[in-house]
């Protein structure tokens, strides 16, 4: 694959991820339930645990995902030949890192009862 078409391929992806965090974001579940929404053990603790985590997660995750559109156009002008898989690759971490942040985030703010700290 030629190294433009990975650069419009990894760029394509980056956009679709923006548009999934700005859906997730947009349309948060109201409720804590099984199917949908930033869903932990602590973040099901109770409704306001729920909501702070539904909310810092999507938050996270869309500025994650915009800030990931540099991996791409760094990745063409340093390694031109795998930018698609190192895309793929920081990209993953850096959404995976949304997990580690928001429970970070439920810590400072939340006991582990989930009552506000």
């Amino acid at each position: 694959m030629s190294a433009d078409s990975q650069l419009y391929i990894a760029l394509g992806y980056c956009l679709l991820l923006v548009i999934i965090a700005i859906i997730f974001q947009k349309n948060q579940p109201k409720e804590i339930n099984s199917l949908y929404g930033y869903r932990t053990p602590r973040s099901q603790a109770n409704a306001a645990v729920w909501k702070a985590a539904n909310d810092f997660s999507s938050t996270y995750m869309l500025k994650v995902c915009l800030a990931a559109f540099a991996i791409p156009i760094v990745g063409y002008l340093l390694f031109s030949d795998q930018n698609l898989i190192i895309t793929l690759i920081l990209h993953s971490v850096l959404l995976v890192s949304t997990v580690f942040t928001t429970e970070q985030y439920l810590n400072s703010n939340f006991d582990k009862e989930g009552n506000p700290k």
